[in-house]
């Protein structure tokens, strides 16, 4: 344990600062080491810096700090900032000590986040899987797809059904197989009732979950990358038979997430999340807030 800590504050209004002081003062003695805090330490003579980014000053050295190797600590009454290091407002006892032992052991700070792969994926004339075709109405007309010899997938977009007669590892393969949009044979009126006699039909919403959660292993659509938030009005039907999909989807009912705040908060492999999000967002369930605070459909 370091004998002193010293902590240079930015944006701090003086009735934080009060408090923060006041909490440190609380500690039971040599449970942390000695804080000095000030407004005017420079960086590098500082242990950490902990910036109020509800203020203007804290927000604008937030977003263009002047030293990359000194701990930045953010102080907020915003639920949904996310930063590695954060302090909510009001001020608690247990968080404030927890802050000053990261500081003091800097081994023991969260780490950023991994890198969520992203998913390629080029414009409507190029290679696709099925389920991005989906998404993007590619077809607005009865099609059916072939693959090999496995028996042929049959899309009705119009009447919002799909048919098929065969297994369900064919039916992975064909939704996992990249193809052009021109590629796709139309089927007419009277083709479509042939094809179709003896097959179940079965709504589309189904098979847009099923080509969605098989778009990629574990990787994002390239739509869900970055600072965005999720959220989804209600929990799709086709989430209640997974548990892992159906708790996500639980949560992103009562309040708009970043991806990794729905991984702990959900308890859910990554890959599961991935999986999820993607498939929500091929059947148009999913609401996106790209940090502008309005939610809007992805």
């Amino acid at each position: 344990m370091a004998e002193l800590l010293r902590l240079r504050v930015v944006g701090i209004g003086d009735k934080d600062l009060r408090v923060l002081r006041s909490l440190l003062s609380l500690a039971p003695e040599g449970s942390i080491p000695r804080c000095q805090i000030d407004h005017d330490f420079d960086e590098t003579e500082a242990d950490g810096v902990m910036v109020d980014v509800d203020s203007a000053a804290g927000r604008a050295y937030w977003e263009a700090p002047p030293v990359d190797d000194v701990p930045i600590v953010a102080l907020t009454r915003r639920r949904d900032f996310s930063a590695p290091l954060q302090l909510n407002k009001p001020l608690r006892s247990a968080q404030v000590l927890q802050m000053i032992g990261w500081l003091d052991d800097p081994d023991s700070m969260p780490r950023e986040p991994e890198e969520w792969p992203i998913m390629s994926l080029g414009g409507d004339d190029d290679p696709l899987p099925p389920g991005e075709h989906l998404r993007r109405h590619n077809w607005d007309q009865p099609v059916q797809i072939m693959v090999g010899a496995a028996p042929g997938l049959i899309i009705d977009p119009g009447s919002g059904v799909w048919y098929y007669g065969g297994s369900d590892r064919e039916m992975a393969e064909l939704l996992a197989t990249r193809m052009r949009r021109s590629n796709v044979k139309s089927v007419s009126s009277r083709q479509l009732v042939e094809l179709t006699g003896r097959l179940e039909q079965q709504n589309l919403s189904n098979l847009k979950w099923r080509a969605g959660l098989g778009l990629s292993d574990g990787a994002l659509h390239p739509d869900l990358a970055g600072s965005v938030r999720f959220m989804l009005p209600q929990v799709p039907l086709q989430a209640l038979s997974d548990t892992a999909y159906s708790r996500q989807a639980r949560i992103l009912i009562k309040h708009p997430l970043l991806i990794d705040e729905l991984v702990s908060a959900s308890g859910a492999d990554r890959g599961d999340v991935a999986q999820f999000l993607n498939a929500c967002h091929t059947c148009g369930f999913l609401l996106l807030d790209r940090r502008d605070g309005k939610l809007s459909a992805g």
